[in-house]
């Protein structure tokens, strides 16, 4: 796999501190490139549990109901984590690939997958009683026993999972965006037949396609390892230095616990929209509009991710490289794109508004309902698409724990009390809790906002230096 796999930026090296005409653009075409083929990545690795949803829902309305339960409280309890931890990896491994430390791309990734490994059997205790656990929190039997042995069977894919994504991010902090669209793509194709068959042809039913996710995501960490073991390009980096190992995983916890905070304080506060609007009258009006919401929110939501994480590589390689002007251009190219998708998607919703709701129910009531809080939904494209990008930023900069604080206080300490008043206090119902939403988006952007734009970036460039390059002082 030689040349026409890769996507490699140039060779990075210092610059001068000025902007050069042309910068920005060619800085345009840079993250541009990468989020386009990332945000491919991410979407298909995003279906990959859709599908299963899908094929097991077709087998009746009580295999839909516990693969739905079980994929929101897995998702919670263990892929958030596992996604938010690998966050240290684009600080990590992109600053070190922009100081050309490449040695250490290797280790860093090993040490994370090290350490994912003890965190998954303790997240798979929880799995493994997640129908007990259901139960005493008021979930129907029957759906809690579907959901409870469908996360069961989930397990496996859990682990493939924490293989999966620290790879993905060694290699996306290379530029090597291609043979990542390819893998993901090969997976997708994979797992769609797998699934059919091990749900319908096999005749397991839901646990059928929980074990048809396990196979894929193992499918897929063997393509991703296989690429990475016999790929040139990679051959400089795919070393381990023993010897760097202990500091790599102080290292990777200094990083990886805020940054998954950063992940799931924001993931879960969806979740609790969509259990609290269960508490309001008319229940299932709410939770299915609020869920259809949440749904679309997410699909764009993916997009967005693309363009945070073209963003984070470039900040990160640049400050690597001791090039912080350039890390400030990849900002602003950044904001660029988030500026365009989120304008083009916010008038696609809207435009769309009257009939967005039939894509899931054939309700006029829930149709109806969707196309009221459709404006709502097109300022939260707009707020997330934005604070996806400086979170982005903080990643690749290595101030995750500044995101993670922010979180708490945007959306914990100001949105969620907002959202519950609003519905509950003041008889907005679903509408009230989505503005709770908006209000901790528009905290946490207006924080980030200012963070970004008051950042010393040749501090940060300096910081770079010193985190990779002195390993024994790595908490620097």
């Amino acid at each position: 796999m030689e040349e026409p796999f890769l996507l490699r930026e140039e060779e990075l090296v210092p610059v001068k501190t000025t902007w050069q005409r042309g910068q920005l653009t060619d800085e345009l075409k840079k993250v541009g490139r990468l989020a386009a083929l990332m945000a491919t990545v991410t979407i298909a690795q995003y279906l990959l549990p859709v599908i299963s949803v899908m094929i097991a829902g077709h087998k009746g309305e009580l295999q839909l109901s516990g693969v739905a339960l079980a994929t929101s409280f897995t998702n919670v309890s263990g892929f958030s984590i596992m996604f938010g931890l690998v966050g240290a990896l684009d600080t990590l491994c992109g600053q070190a690939y922009g100081a050309k430390e490449y040695e250490k791309l290797g280790t860093y990734t090993y040490s994370a997958i090290a350490t994912n490994i003890p965190i998954c059997i303790l997240i798979s205790i929880i799995w493994i009683y997640m129908e007990k656990l259901l139960i005493s929190l008021g979930q129907d039997p029957d759906i809690s026993r579907v959901a409870g042995s469908y996360a069961v069977w989930l397990i496996p894919a859990l682990f493939g999972y924490a293989i999966v994504i620290p790879v993905t991010r060694f290699l996306l902090t290379q530029g090597l965006v291609v043979p990542l669209l390819y893998c993901a793509l090969t997976t997708l194709l994979f797992h769609i037949p797998v699934c059919w068959s091990l749900v319908s042809v096999f005749g397991l039913g839901s646990n059928g396609a929980a074990l048809a996710m396990s196979v894929s995501f193992w499918f897929y960490a063997v393509i991703l390892a296989c690429y990475v073991r016999f790929s040139t390009s990679c051959e400089k980096t795919r070393s381990f230095v023993s010897d760097d190992f202990v500091p790599c995983v102080k290292q990777f916890f200094h990083f990886g616990v805020p940054s998954a905070a950063m992940v799931c304080l924001e993931w879960w506060l969806f979740e609790l929209l969509v259990l609290s609007s269960g508490l309001l009258p008319n229940p299932k009006l709410e939770t299915s509009v609020l869920s259809i919401c949440l749904t679309t929110e997410t699909l764009h939501y993916v997009v967005s991710s693309g363009v945070a994480a073209a963003v984070s590589t470039r900040v990160s390689n640049n400050l690597g490289a001791g090039s912080p002007e350039v890390a400030r251009v990849s900002v602003l190219a950044g904001l660029c794109f988030w500026l365009m998708e989120s304008v083009f998607f916010s008038t696609l919703l809207f435009t769309c508004r009257n009939i967005i709701g039939y894509a899931f129910s054939n309700s006029d009531e829930v149709v109806d309902y969707v196309a009221e809080l459709s404006p709502l939904l097109c300022l939260s494209f707009i707020l997330d698409g934005f604070t996806a990008v400086l979170n982005g930023v903080a990643r690749g900069s290595g101030w995750q724990h500044i995101g993670a604080w922010n979180n708490v206080v945007a959306y914990y300490l100001v949105g969620a009390p907002v959202g519950l008043y609003l519905a509950f206090r003041r008889g907005f119902n679903g509408k009230g809790l989505w503005c709770g939403v908006l209000v901790g988006s528009s905290v946490q952007a207006t924080v980030l906002a200012i963070v970004t734009s008051s950042m010393n970036w040749k501090e940060q460039a300096e910081k770079a230096r010193k985190r990779i390059i002195s390993t024994e002082n790595g908490l620097a």
